[in-house]
């Protein structure tokens, strides 16, 4: 089976980890040239990917709309193409089917988050001050907001709205492709939001129409964002559903409304589950906890799954943007064999998709996908725990003692270098030293021999600490080297 992926951008969980997913089913990814892509707040070449997204055949299509029409994800949030020509570039789905009659064509596009783009401490501030904004309308709190409002500059909220139409009448040409079967799936991703903002009306627009044509199955509204291309992958690769036994540490959890989101997570888990075919079981082999309330009880559960489940997956919502770190440090102290996969690299929602997208592949239970698996593992840990987790925090305090930028690291020198060989570094030797050597886990098929996982690789992609780029390799018992 080919697969064809245009992804929202060039960051490791829209490229590096669509093919890493791609690989743990057993199938290569077709993508541009990371070159096409852009970078940060440059977008990409739209009409050379038309290009080369027309010169391509293949059994599926994963395409990110954001890509497609307006050159990456920060691109969609800015000027640069107005609301004629977007939705006429989505005219290029059309052709696409008619290149490809009998092929899969999954799409994903974002509903616009609530705030702009952040580049810079000044963009940082009228972030923050645009979300006030928006949470004071929601509250109803009227002479707050209009205070926070006399701070934009002349024109920006009316941008702002205008841009909003723009995108909002993108995401509904969307549905007209699911409609009319041009597009099979569709996934309207709710961006950084919160709880009764900008994007309410857009969502009840959205959702009449889904339910008017009767897409319920075929489009799928919830939040996330850079998940969705790792989610419509696993989908293609999969041929019928599986289950998951899913617990939550505590009710709160499952009824909590997490950062940057605007519902209750575990409607977010339902539509995300239903999305990659993974139905809610006690009785499957396999068991997610989603931990995000109490580290006592998400401990216990985690034990209690442990012994009744194949293969354990962790979810860890105890915070955006990270892990929680005595919860992570607790919970690889209990030397579990059968822990498979943990994720809390962003957002709830970011991270959840990205979990489910692994119990897909583990489902399959094969050694070549099983070895991929493990290597995404020590990944995610020292990606989402020890670097989100941990020390981000001690390299933007180094950025803020030499007066540094967090946004473009590089201006000074020798910083980051410093930062990745006097501390990363050794400490990803000593988590795995303390964690992964000398232990018996069954997706390594055995004990971890000493030595046998480096760190290739460890960049900032876009030269700001919020993101990470991590390369790892794992040396087998006999010698060989597994799914570099």
């Amino acid at each position: 089976m080919k697969i064809v992926v245009l992804p929202m951008d060039e960051r490791p969980p829209n490229y590096q980890l669509v093919r890493e997913i791609g690989a743990m089913h057993g199938q290569e990814v077709t993508m541009p040239e990371v070159s096409l892509l852009g970078r940060y707040m440059n977008p990409g070449d739209c009409p050379k990917l038309s290009e080369w997204l027309k010169e391509n055949q293949a059994d599926v299509f994963v395409v990110s709309v954001d890509m497609l029409v307006f050159g990456g994800l920060i691109a969609s949030r800015e000027e640069g193409i107005d609301e004629e020509d977007a939705v006429k570039r989505l005219e290029l789905i059309k052709e696409i089917r008619s290149l490809n009659p009998r092929s899969r064509i999954l799409l994903s596009s974002i509903v616009r988050r609530a705030s702009i783009s952040v580049s810079s401490a000044g963009s940082r501030k009228l972030w923050k001050s645009l979300n006030d904004y928006m949470l004071f309308r929601s509250k109803n709190m009227i002479e707050e907001a209009k205070a926070v409002k006399s701070s934009f500059p002349k024109g920006f909220l009316e941008r702002y709205y205008e841009l909003r139409k723009r995108n909002h009448m993108v995401n509904r040409t969307c549905v007209e492709l699911i409609r009319s079967s041009i597009a099979d799936v569709l996934v309207l991703a709710q961006e950084d939001t919160i709880y009764g903002g900008p994007q309410v009306e857009e969502l009840v627009v959205l959702g009449d129409m889904v339910e008017d044509y009767g897409l319920q199955d075929r489009v799928f509204i919830h939040n996330g964002a850079d998940e969705v291309v790792q989610e419509l992958l696993s989908l293609a690769c999969r041929k019928s559903r599986i289950s998951a036994d899913i617990v939550y540490d505590t009710a709160e959890t499952a009824k909590k409304v997490m950062d940057f989101e605007d519902r209750e997570f575990e409607a977010n888990v339902r539509s995300h589950t239903d999305l990659v075919g993974i139905d809610a079981s006690p009785d499957s082999e396999t068991g997610i906890l989603i931990a995000g309330s109490s580290i006592e009880k998400s401990l216990r559960a985690l034990e209690s799954l442990s012994r009744k489940k194949k293969r354990v997956m962790i979810l860890d919502v105890f915070r955006a943007n990270g892990s929680n770190p005595e919860f992570a440090e607790s919970f690889l102290k209990m030397n579990l064999k059968n822990i498979w996969g943990y994720s809390a690299w962003n957002t709830a929602s970011n991270s959840l998709g990205t979990l489910l997208s692994v119990v897909s592949a583990a489902s399959m239970d094969q050694r070549d996908s099983r070895m991929k698996i493990a290597r995404f593992y020590v990944s995610r840990l020292l990606d989402d725990h020890l670097y989100q987790g941990v020390l981000r925090e001690k390299l933007e305090s180094l950025v803020q003692v030499v007066h540094g930028n967090e946004y473009k690291v590089s201006t000074t020198p020798g910083l980051f270098g410093n930062f990745r060989n006097n501390l990363f570094l050794p400490a990803a030797r000593d988590f795995l030293e303390r964690n992964f050597y000398e232990k018996e886990m069954d997706l390594f098929e055995g004990y971890i021999q000493r030595g046998s996982i480096s760190v290739d690789e460890f960049i900032l992609p876009w030269d700001r600490t919020f993101e990470c780029r991590l390369e790892t390799r794992i040396i087998s018992d006999r010698g060989e080297e597994l799914c570099r």
